[in-house]
């Protein structure tokens, strides 16, 4: 227990007790008082939120070609953790993967049907249905991993190369002075933790609410807070043991695994969606994405006070900020032994192609039964609940058995990865690293345990009782907005480091010392 850096673990840990005792008092009050200043903070800096994520794709293009492109994190003899293919599906299924196998099938139809109305696009048209692709584009690809890859370069160049606390406010370290680096280390520990917790327990209660969905259409299995409480106790024991059998184990089966159903359901989908359809529809979609990145990406309807924007991008942006410095924090620990150019690379371009692919096939899928099928029942499915259409989708194609079968799989592996990478996250920021051996987590089993189960029993509480979950969703992306401005601050110390990475690199110091010697 002398490796728990207490006063990180206990404050986080208090407020949401305290979260808890309020929904249980109250629960309108807690999800009414949450919803109101997450909508206040949209308002004022949705223009943050948006061109935030657009300034760091820019710095992270730049950072390649610059010398600390080069840079091996952890120094030229540092040895990566993982194969190359490894690393990438373990990076690949611990980011944004939850999100896509749950909204691939029902967000292109949300912007078919009702597109940004100060656009003048008509719902339900073929115009709608390629800006509805390309807005899925940019809410799913660059930007999301462009906030990402800026934690992961920064707090691995950071950790490994600097010699700091393993600590996000470790991050800042070029652009604050020494005697403030401890105390601004602990308060965004604290901060990003809780945020953290109360974004994975509202994760994992629409996950949890997926799975009964799966489990309802294929089985008949009705839903109430008993059967979440088996679905959160097999999640839970699953993701904890992972986290607990250490990255080289748990993680890299689950990863590698699940991949590999991803792979199956974009082939079938694929061959039995409209094949044709989905490729011509897919570039095109493309295309316009790419040649209204900027006006797509920066669209904020304040000109026509369309509040649309926030309901979309600015909330992913948001949502995206609020998950970043945590998943930053694995991203950067399995980086271990690339190069610089080489984490952006894969954590930023590598990922977001796969999403583009992901959507392109999955979503081009969809909107072909919505548009050319219309006795497919999708729009019907939508209406009923967005997780109801990708289940319709399978059912209009052939193997549509096997094919639910792989897709509750997948969300099911997707979810134990996100869990067990946060998880190990939360839990290696709450505990002091071993200095002789940075690679390595020293957090003791019980830490990771203890958090798997609060975030269980968290989840639980606030599914079951009232309007629980949607409060810790309204705060966790509340916490976006720090979030945000942190990761901002991160990108200011990025350039820094960039432009003279040598002055930093205490590991490329050390090794020239014993190279002379």
């Amino acid at each position: 227990m002398k490796r728990i850096k207490w006063v990180v673990f206990l404050p986080p840990f208090l407020l949401v007790v305290a979260c808890v005792v309020y929904n249980f008092i109250n629960s309108t009050s807690f999800a009414g008082t949450m919803s109101a200043l997450y909508y206040n903070i949209l308002n004022h800096f949705g223009w943050m939120f948006l061109s935030g994520p657009l300034f760091m794709l820019f710095v992270l293009i730049w950072v390649c070609f610059t010398p600390l492109g080069n840079v091996v994190l952890g120094g030229k003899d540092a040895k990566p953790i993982f194969e190359r293919k490894t690393w990438y599906y373990v990076a690949l299924c611990t980011t944004v993967a939850c999100g896509i196998v749950f909204w691939a099938a029902a967000e292109p139809i949300q912007h078919y049907l009702y597109p940004p109305a100060s656009l003048g696009i008509e719902g339900g048209t073929p115009e709608a249905a390629t800006y509805s692709m390309a807005i899925v584009f940019n809410n799913w690809t660059l930007m999301p991993y462009a906030i990402y890859c800026t934690v992961t370069v920064m707090f691995a160049f950071a950790y490994y190369n600097m010699k700091k606390e393993y600590s996000l406010g470790s991050c800042l370290a070029p652009i604050v002075k020494a005697k403030y680096e401890k105390t601004v280390g602990t308060v965004v520990d604290i901060v990003c933790i809780f945020t953290l917790v109360a974004g994975l327990a509202a994760s994992l209660g629409v996950g949890i609410l997926n799975l009964n969905g799966a489990l309802t259409n294929m089985f008949g299995l009705t839903s109430g807070p008993f059967v979440w409480a088996v679905i959160i106790a097999v999640v839970t024991a699953a993701f904890v043991l992972s986290s607990v059998s250490g990255l080289t184990k748990g993680i890299k089966f689950l990863s590698n695994f699940n991949v590999y159903v991803y792979f199956l359901i974009l082939l079938l989908t694929l061959l039995f969606g409209g094949i044709v359809f989905i490729l011509n529809f897919g570039i095109e979609s493309v295309a316009l994405w790419l040649d209204h990145f900027f006006r797509i990406s920066l669209f904020t309807g304040a000109a026509a006070k369309d509040t649309w924007a926030q309901d979309w991008p600015v909330f992913y942006m948001g949502n995206w900020a609020a998950w970043a410095p945590i998943s930053g924090v694995f991203l950067a620990k399995i980086s271990r032994g690339r190069t610089v150019r080489e984490c952006i690379f894969l954590n930023l371009f590598a990922t977001a192609l796969f999403s583009i692919v992901w959507f392109m096939i999955i979503s081009g899928a969809t909107l072909n039964m919505v548009m050319n099928h219309p006795g497919s029942g999708l729009a019907e499915a939508f209406a009923m609940g967005y997780e109801n259409v990708i289940y319709c989708l399978f059912d209009n194609l052939p193997l549509s058995v096997i094919t639910k079968v792989l897709f509750f799989a997948a969300v099911f592996i997707s979810f134990v990865t996100a869990s067990d990478s946060t998880t190990i996250a939360i839990s290696d920021l709450c505990c002091h690293s071993n200095p002789e051996a940075p690679e390595e987590s020293c957090t003791p089993p019980l830490v990771k345990i203890l958090w798997g189960v609060i975030i269980s029993v968290l989840t639980w509480i606030m599914m079951s009782i009232g309007e629980g979950i949607t409060g810790m969703k309204m705060l966790s992306n509340i916490g976006g907005l720090p979030a945000l401005i942190f990761v901002l601050l991160i990108t200011a110390a990025l350039m820094k480091v960039a432009k003279n990475p040598k002055k930093y690199d205490r590991t490329q110091a050390e090794e020239e010392k014993t190279e002379a010697n």
